[in-house]
């Protein structure tokens, strides 16, 4: 047994509290890392402000997005080594039997333990893990851009990957923020076109920078008009958060005949959608649950090979509840990142 510190979450509209905790040796095919990094999440952010259904055990330590070092092992462990560079997702452990992961869809895993809201997550000085889903980071790879191939980027990458994209695709990124910047690198990587859409004038700008070929305004222009006269979307990547379902709405109508709208964010309330248009533009409407372990290992190739530069803001471990305002006022250009020193 070790002692740290990790942010303790108690309840929905509290703010998790810094302590001090016990963490548990690990056992048989558990690994105990030492945290280097992790990514602030949203999804986190909606959690601890109560607009996402708590975990089902409290309390607990969010933060899904973990980099670390390997600390100790489990006596079963073979693999993995002690001071092993690994990152871990919110996928803490998946059965591999149930036909879902049989079939390549281990986030829809009956059996799933997710880090953070089963178990103890990142926002801790210390995580145990299952080594069996751990994956190693590339040498080149720093810590502070580890994290944000477990969801930043392999959130994205999924989505263009379930919806087959390919060079010449004009894919639409509607919604600049953590996962935007890194779609539209994912996008250019496979030879796309790409239309970033948003709201904030200083977060379009680093879309253009980091590879947009247009950037729309939806305070200033009509992007379902200047989308359609590029020639309709093939692929729209629909990352909004907002209870707000336009972005959803004018996402779809942007799509040529065939194309494909995919919902990578999940705000509350329902879309309106034409049936019609719908049917004989043979449209396609698709959700996709975050990621699975082949889209992070691609996620941190991506990074190794100089395709995708993670757009992030880092803060000191200490300063965890500013990274939490500065994400809740929407102040925070990319990921924000907590580095452990």
């Amino acid at each position: 047994m070790v002692k740290g510190r990790g942010y303790i979450f108690r309840r929905s509209g509290e703010e998790p509290t810094l302590e001090e905790i016990d963490f548990p040796d690990p056992r048989h095919d558990e690994i105990l890392l030492k945290t280097k990094a992790v990514g602030v999440c949203h999804t986190d952010l909606a959690t601890i402000d109560g607009e996402f259904p708590p975990p089902p055990k409290m309390p607990t330590i969010l933060g899904h997005e973990i980099a670390g070092e390997v600390y100790a092992l489990g006596e079963e462990v073979k693999d993995l080594e002690i001071g092993d560079r690994v990152v871990l997702s919110w996928l803490w452990y998946t059965c591999g039997k149930c036909e879902y992961c049989i079939s390549g869809r281990e986030q829809l895993c009956v059996n799933l333990v997710e880090t953070g809201r089963h178990v103890y997550g990142g926002y801790a000085e210390y995580v145990l893990a299952k080594a069996s889903h751990v994956i190693k980071i590339p040498e080149n790879v720093p810590w502070e851009y580890a994290p944000s191939a477990t969801d930043a980027i392999a959130t994205p990458f999924k989505g263009l990957r379930l919806a087959n994209a390919k060079e010449g695709d004009l894919v639409v990124v509607w919604g600049v923020g953590g996962l935007g910047f890194n779609g539209i690198q994912v996008a250019k990587a496979k030879g796309c076109t790409v239309v970033a859409v948003g709201r904030s004038k200083k977060k379009l700008e680093k879309a253009k920078e980091v590879g947009a070929d247009y950037a729309i305004s939806t305070l200033e222009e009509d992007p379902v008009r200047l989308i359609k006269d590029l020639g309709g979307a093939d692929i729209v990547l629909a990352l909004a958060t907002s209870p707000d379902p336009t972005p959803y709405e004018q996402g779809f109508y942007s799509l040529k005949k065939g194309g494909i709208l995919v919902l990578l964010g999940y705000p509350p309330g329902k879309l309106c959608l034409p049936v019609i248009e719908w049917g004989l533009d043979e449209k396609w409407v698709i959700a996709s649950l975050a990621f699975t372990r082949y889209d992070i290992t691609e996620s941190l190739r991506m990074i190794a090979e100089g395709k995708v530069k993670p757009v992030i803001e880092t803060f000191e471990f200490a300063n965890f509840p500013q990274a939490l305002d500065k994400l809740r006022r929407g102040e925070v250009l990319g990921r924000p990142t907590l580095i452990y020193k």
